[in-house]
This record gives structure tokens, sequence and C-alpha cells, in this order.
């Protein structure tokens, strides 16, 4: 039997089994963020190990021993507002009130509809629990495989049941009123909060396994004795969810004869392009670098992060989350700080960094503070991660037959498209430069996409529909994909 000590909590957790820091960590409900999901590899998990400094992942518990835990993971700003629609209260089951939750990789969001009106009267969002599985919807699913399934279920399923019965405390209504909750999320997402394998996102053809909208008793999900029901709407394709069908409704897209292309930035860039008569959709693994995983600095949107960088005076400045001192820097100061490289020439085409520099190699960086800085690898992950979009973007274009200049549109959904300047995200490429101009921010589309569904059974099986019309394109599967990426991984001349 081992004991450990957490500080500065006092926490102390007993253990028969050798297990690691992290994996104690986890058992102890101590919130250690670890975006690589445990593999030693992000380096974010660093803690004092009876005064040593080491990695929570990669350091096992052989004895008594007092863990100091350097930087508890805190809460991010969570994005939950969205385009509003008019809607129709006719959902599948009535009630008091109804709940619709999108379940992000990182965050999860729920609304609490009136049964009458359909208005929004609370919303409550919270950090996805499964982040010390990984940052990214891979991580999660090898966590799944490898027997941790009903964790990730059981922790996902608490999270949205603890926002539900908050909102419903506040609201004063009973948990039993709730007539209909509606949950959207990447496939990965929602498979693992139904307690469904997700081993058919592991390998080829990586088809979804729920292709048709669908309407389940709320009580196989929580603890509720009452007639409410779950609305579980399909998926595009493997990696192209039932969020992205949200982003489609809220958008309104689907009625528009504009050509309207909506990206949804997270861990994956899921991207739809089209209006009325046609539209195309594909999945780009931008992975976690837009979002700071992965990068020495990196970190979620929260207090301590540089959320914004510009020129002042030919000279760097930037804002920080909270106004406090920057400890990291977030997605939407990631673009600028690219951004602002390029126009003081410290980065060239190529994403060499050239001048103002300290280091070598891979090591290489450049300093924004003290403390934050962008590494030569960093940029290489910023390049993979923005020609991936760009090059989707570019593709999708030439399966309708239309050039960049014909799309009258563009709608960013989700947190960081919200927050990320868009000549920021157009000079380093990561948005073809052609669409400057035309970009809008969507907000949680996603989650006034579940709002729809959760009100309007018609909403809820239009999605059906518009699977019919939406074309899936296999990015990977065409031949000139290789090329169109690394040409989209430069960085765009002035």
């Amino acid at each position: 039997m081992a004991v450990v000590t957490f500080l500065p909590s006092g926490k102390k957790l007993e253990t028969e089994q050798e297990i690691t820091v992290l994996q104690a960590e986890q058992l102890a409900g101590i919130p250690q963020d670890a975006p690589c999901g445990g593999n030693g590899k992000c380096g974010k998990c660093r803690v004092l190990a009876d005064g040593r400094e080491c990695l929570a992942c990669r350091t096992k518990v052989r004895k008594d021993m007092t863990v100091t835990v350097l930087s508890e993971i805190s809460r991010a700003s969570i994005l939950a507002e969205g385009m509003h629609t008019g809607v129709t209260v006719r959902p599948i089951q009535e009630g008091a009130c109804h709940i619709a939750v999108d379940i992000g990789t990182t965050t999860v969001v729920a609304y609490f509809l009136d049964g009458k009106t359909g208005e929004i009267l609370e919303t409550q969002s919270t950090l996805n629990p499964q982040f010390p599985y990984g940052a990214d919807v891979i991580s999660r699913i090898q966590a799944a495989l490898s027997g941790k399934l009903e964790e990730l279920t059981g922790l996902i399923r608490e999270s949205v049941w603890n926002l539900i019965r908050k909102l419903c405390e506040d609201q004063q209504k009973s948990v039993s009123s709730i007539g209909t909750v509606a949950i959207v999320g990447n496939p990965a997402m929602q498979q693992i909060f139904l307690g469904v394998s997700p081993k058919n996102l592991a390998a080829p053809p990586f088809a979804p396994v729920f292709t048709e909208a669908q309407e389940r008793p709320l009580s196989e999900y929580f603890p509720v004795k009452s007639p409410g029901k779950l609305a579980v709407p399909p998926n595009i394709a493997g990696y192209v969810g039932s969020d992205t069908l949200g982003c489609v409704l809220a958008t309104g897209m689907y009625r528009e004869e504009k050509m309207t292309l909506m990206i949804d930035i997270g861990t994956n860039g899921e991207m739809v392009l089209g209006n009325s008569e046609r539209m195309t959709a594909c999945s780009t693994a931008a992975g976690p670098a837009l979002e700071g995983g992965r990068l020495s600095c990196g970190m979620r949107g929260s207090e301590g992060a540089i959320d914004h960088v510009w020129l002042e005076n030919g000279h760097p400045s930037y804002s920080v989350i909270g106004n406090t001192e920057a400890q990291g820097i977030c997605g939407s100061g990631i673009i600028d700080a690219a951004a602002v490289m390029l126009d003081l020439g410290i980065l060239n085409r190529r994403g060499r960094i050239q001048k103002d520099y300290s280091g070598e190699g891979k090591d290489r960086r450049y300093s924004l503070t003290d403390r934050v800085f962008l590494t030569q690898e960093d940029i290489r992950e910023i390049q993979m991660a923005k020609g991936a979009i760009a090059a989707g973007v570019v593709l999708m274009a030439k399966q309708l037959g239309i050039t960049l200049e014909e799309i009258d549109q563009v709608i960013l959904c989700g947190a960081f498209g919200s927050y990320m300047k868009p000549e920021s995200a157009c000079r380093i490429g990561l948005i073809p430069p052609e669409l400057q101009g035309k970009i809008k921010a969507g907000g949680n589309a996603a989650g006034m996409g579940s709002r729809e569904m959760a009100l309007d059974s018609e909403k809820l099986y239009l999605t059906d529909r518009l699977l019919k019309k939406i074309q899936f394109i296999e990015l990977a599967s065409i031949p000139e994909f290789q090329r169109v990426y690394a040409l989209h991984m430069m960085f765009t001349e002035e």
C-alpha cells in the first residue's frame, strides 16, 4: 500500500497497485492537464514528486510520496452563444422544459429551453472531464479501445447530468419535467456518451454508426423517472458528426442560394461548403495545435493565456485573458503571433524563424515574453494544421466546380473561430486570402443546432434528408491532396 499526498490541496490517495502519478491524480480528482493522453509527448503534466520535477505520466507510484501539482488545469473561457434562429416548439416529447447539449472534445455546453416558447433561459458549461485521456479525438478513441470505454462513458454522462441538474435547480424545475434532451457531438464523443465502442473510427473505412435520427428513453442514460426522450441526430461521416449537422441547421446554409462555407475548427476541422441545391463536407486532421495543444507554451483560452497579438509602433503587443501575467498562448493568440512574425520578417514563407531568435534547430525560438515563446517545432505544427484546413477548402470548391471567389460567405463556428481575427487567419493562409472580407463568426452554432433539434421534431428528422444532400469527401483519397496540402503549408506572401 502506497499513500500519495497531493499539494497544495492536501488530498491523499491510497493505492495498492503500481500506477503512474497521472493515474493517481485522476483517481484523486486532481484536474491535471494531459493533452497527449499520457504518452509523454506534450510535457504539460509536470509535477514535483518528492521534490524532483518529472512528468506525472512517466512517474510510477512505488512508495509513499508527496506530489506537488505545478499547474492544475484552469477553467477555460467557454463559448455558449451562437446564431439565433426562429423555432417552432413541437418536440418529440412534450415537457415543461427541454435541454440542448453540445459535447465537444474540449468543452460541454448545455442550454435550458422554455417548454412553451423555446427561449434559452439559462446556459451552463464545463470542460469535458475526459481531458486526462488526451486533448484530441484520437487519444480518446485509443483510450476507449484499451479498456477505458466504460470509464469515459461514465465521466461524460455524469458531467452532462450535473449540468442538467444545475439548470433545473436554477430554474426551479424538476428533472422529471424535462421533455426532450438533444445531444450533438463529433462521432467519437457521441458514441462514447452512448456507450458504443468507437472501434469503427480506428480503421478504414471509418463508417459512422449512427446514420439515422433516433429517439431513445431518457431514463436509459440518466437517473430520471419520466417519459422524457433523448434525441440522437445522425453523423455525416466517421469524423464529421451531428455537431456539424447542428451547424448546418443553425447557419441556415441549407436554405440559402448563397454559396456558403461553414468551418468549425477544433481538434478536427469540420467543413461544409454549398447551398440549398448541393453541399459537400470534409474533415481535416488539424490536430490540437490551433487550440494550443502540443505547442511549447500552448494552453486553452483561460486566465493567463495570450489571446491576441498585434503590431504597435513596429513592435509586438499582446493582451492576456484576465489581465494577468502571461502564462502561455491560446489558439487566437497563436494565429495572431504567426501573422505578426510574418509581417516583421521573423518568419519566411517556408516557416523558418530567420531572425530575432535564440536556440538552434527545432529548439530555435522567438519570444513574446520572458516565459512565452514559439519554437521552430511549434511553427511546423501550425503549418501542418493550417495547411490541412486550407487544402480542404480548396478541394471542396473543386469538388463543386467553383472557384474560391465564387464563395459568397464564410461562417466560422466554435470558440476558436469566434475569437480568431479573420485578417490574421488570411495572412497566414489558414483561410485562403481570396475569402477575406467575407468572413463572419457563427458562435456555438452546434449548440444552437442542438436547440433546434430539441425543440422541433421536424428539424431532428430533417437531418436525415440533409445527409442525402451532403456529399462527404475523404481528402486523403484524392490523388492531389498531398500536393495541395504541401503547397498550403507554406505561408502566404504579403
